[in-house]
């Protein structure tokens, strides 16, 4: 099968462009880098579930310590998403490849700052009608609210080893917000990348594989990796078990074993135009946030 003419991808929709085959080069590097993305998140996700559960238990201590790990891994994610951010901002620069974009949801996301960034977003979506601007500015939205979500995150973890976050119930729910708003910027992106990845001309995916590769600290997730295979096996921890099925949500049609993740299927038609994912609430409550 030949990969389809770059004039008729330009002129897909975001949602076919989801759905879309990919030749197997494209292929395999899209879902590593996934695979870059989601295993760090699977940790991420667990740890907060931990936290949660000491809290529970009145474990303050090692709560507090689980924060900490937290902070750390949020700043590392974040990091990995900026780095697939970068990496299509400089090739798309470089060599004006732009792939259809669709503007941030407000109501995808649950902290104040996160909903401004998409208001703003999607209404200059409306404003501006060239694809590049279009392109760009997404790539910058996405961008600023990672690095709102991870100073804040350092910041509530160092309320919470003081101390005086244990006595604040809004702290340990905070946390729980900026999980779920980073759970949307991931998605955020693995939509634009698969799209970028459909308009990418074929001699230029070598000069784009090795920017996308040196931007993803493939070192740090190397043990993470390791770990995830046991992530399976955990058992659910009191009220946590439901949390943590709800935190490990990963894009329809995506399968996490043994630390791997793997597409069971080249179509993902049942996902929906902006994130590829059906996931509730982090706290599994469901409610006006809901992407499905």
């Amino acid at each position: 099968m030949e990969e389809a003419p770059r004039e008729a991808r330009r002129m897909a929709t975001v949602r076919e462009d989801w759905t879309a085959w990919l030749p197997e080069e494209k292929d395999i590097l899209f879902d590593a880098t996934l695979e870059e993305l989601e295993v760090p998140y699977v940790i991420l996700s667990v740890t907060l579930n931990e936290a949660f559960s000491l809290c529970k238990q009145r474990k303050l201590g090692p709560a507090r310590e689980e924060s900490v790990m937290f902070a750390d891994l949020f700043d590392r994610l974040t990091g990995c998403v900026n780095g697939v951010l970068g990496a299509l901002g400089e090739h798309g620069r470089r060599f004006g490849t732009l792939p259809n974009v669709l503007p941030l949801c407000a109501d995808f996301f649950r902290s104040e700052h996160a909903q401004r960034v998409a208001r703003a977003n999607n209404l200059a979506y409306v404003i501006v009608l060239r694809t590049r601007a279009r392109f760009f500015r997404k790539l910058a939205a996405i961008r600023q609210t990672l690095d709102a979500l991870r100073n804040e995150a350092r910041d509530i973890a160092g309320v919470i080893v003081d101390g005086s976050g244990v006595a604040l119930p809004n702290q340990w729910k905070r946390l729980e917000v900026l999980h779920y708003d980073l759970n949307t910027c991931l998605r955020e992106t693995t939509v634009v990348l698969k799209s970028f990845l459909c308009v990418l001309p074929s001699d230029q995916l070598p000069p784009f594989r090795q920017r996308l590769l040196s931007r993803l600290p493939s070192h740090l997730t190397t043990r993470a990796r390791r770990a995830a295979a046991f992530l399976p096996q955990l058992p659910p921890v009191g009220s946590g078990g439901a949390l943590y099925r709800t935190l490990v949500t990963v894009p329809r049609g995506v399968q996490v074993r043994q630390g791997r993740a793997r597409k069971a299927r080249k179509d993902n038609s049942r996902s929906k135009d902006r994130i590829p994912t059906d996931r509730m609430r982090p706290d599994g409550t469901g409610g006006p946030h809901e992407t499905n």
